[in-house]
């Protein structure tokens, strides 16, 4: 079963049965676009990872990763796609890292926020708005209780951890996996398959992403022990020829040395099962947000932190300022298509790996504030390339 949320604007749903061929340097990309809630050159665009795994890339134009958008056409995503879930009584939500983070958490609060009778599967008061739970996967090691490991094959880094949310989450009836696309299912069916081993009393596994291009539906239900049900905000196949004649640019190093991160990372986030979001009190006070009025702002996610930056940028965007939203991240693409320029930087979370920050032109902006957690400060070769008008803002 496919929900398929209403339209977050007031444009038709593309028509079903949409042939379209993609060409990229790495080869040709072609798209079966069985239906979608928004015209696909809205939903995305395309571009060449630096990843010989994989050579190509959907770049979502409504996630707030790669490219930035308004805070309220991400909070839009959010709404539409948790309109679209099927009734769940006892969920638990995990959002996959590291781009996928602020998407799971902001759905699942969208979730939370439906009228009881649209969150239950029979509209009785026990399983009211508020129930639930939500956590998100990472690539950092804490020191914390681990509950599994998983695997996302194609990645730059493949290894998933996920730490153990507390009783509430593991007596869970329903589990909801996000991501921000599906391809193959097969990072979720992973994810999915160990955590049934681990919790066999779940129901129902619900497979949540803004554009579904999943291939192997079919498989994905068959090697899962429960219904799968599958939302998306646009549904479709693939298929992807590589071109012979393209030579796989090198993958930069995209994995730290594993180390105990705890004394840089909050004891307590999303991703170890509390996502209780910042304290943006002192943004809201009057006239707290004088300095950032008298032109565009820009407010930025790094990596894995990337829903706090969200909901400060959403409360600045209803105050009336002209607000973008996106983050940095491990992820390495080639410049072209829809990656029109990249800023490359040390991540902040101990790792000394490159990070990268998309189609964000400093000068562009009046004021840029990069957000980031505990004592993950932003790289200042960042920070230089951002200008006088950035700067650092810790939210937990």
């Amino acid at each position: 079963m496919t929900g398929t949320p209403p339209a977050p604007t007031d444009q038709p749903a593309q028509p079903a049965s949409t042939g379209r061929r993609v060409t990229l340097p790495s080869g040709e990309l072609d798209l079966h676009l069985e239906r979608s809630a928004l015209p696909l050159d809205d939903l995305l665009g395309f571009a060449v990872r630096r990843n010989p795994k994989r050579g190509f890339l959907f770049v979502s134009r409504v996630l707030g990763k790669h490219i930035p958008v308004r805070p309220s056409v991400a909070a839009g995503t959010h709404a539409a796609l948790a309109a679209a879930l099927p009734p769940l009584t006892r969920p638990h939500f995990i959002g996959l890292a590291e781009t996928a983070t602020a998407l799971g958490e902001g759905v699942f609060r969208a979730w939370q926020s439906l009228p009881a009778a649209d969150a239950l599967a029979d509209g009785s008061w026990l399983a009211a708005v508020g129930r639930g739970t939500f956590q998100h996967t990472t690539r950092y090691h804490q020191r914390a209780p681990l509950l599994l490991r998983f695997d996302e094959p194609h990645s730059h880094a493949p290894a998933h951890l996920v730490y153990d949310p507390g009783e509430a989450a593991r007596a869970a009836q329903e589990l909801v996996l996000i991501d921000d696309e599906l391809s193959t299912g097969t990072t979720l069916e992973n994810l999915a398959r160990e955590w049934l081993a681990l919790h066999p009393h779940v129901r129902r596994v619900v497979l949540v992403s803004l554009t579904d291009w999943c291939v192997r539906r079919d498989a994905v239900q068959a090697a899962l022990p429960v219904p799968v049900e599958f939302v998306s905000l646009s549904r479709g196949t693939f298929t992807f020829t590589p071109d012979p004649a393209w030579t796989p640019a090198t993958l930069p190093a995209v994995t730290g040395d594993g180390g105990d991160r705890s004394a840089l990372l909050p004891a307590r986030s999303a991703r170890l099962g509390h996502p209780g979001g910042p304290d943006l009190s002192a943004w809201t006070a009057p006239d707290a947000d004088a300095d950032l009025r008298g032109g565009p702002l820009l407010v930025l996610g790094t990596g894995e932190y990337q829903f706090p930056a969200f909901a400060l940028a959403r409360t600045l965007e209803a105050r009336g300022l002209d607000v973008h939203w996106s983050a940095t991240t491990r992820s390495p693409v080639l410049p072209g298509l829809a990656i029109g320029s990249a800023l490359t930087f040390t991540d902040n979370v101990g790792d000394g790996i490159p990070n990268y920050l998309y189609n964000v032109r400093p000068e562009a902006y009046a004021r840029i504030l990069v957000t980031f957690e505990g004592h993950c400060h932003p790289d200042p070769a960042l920070m230089e390339a951002l200008g006088p008008h950035a700067r650092a803002v810790r939210l937990s």
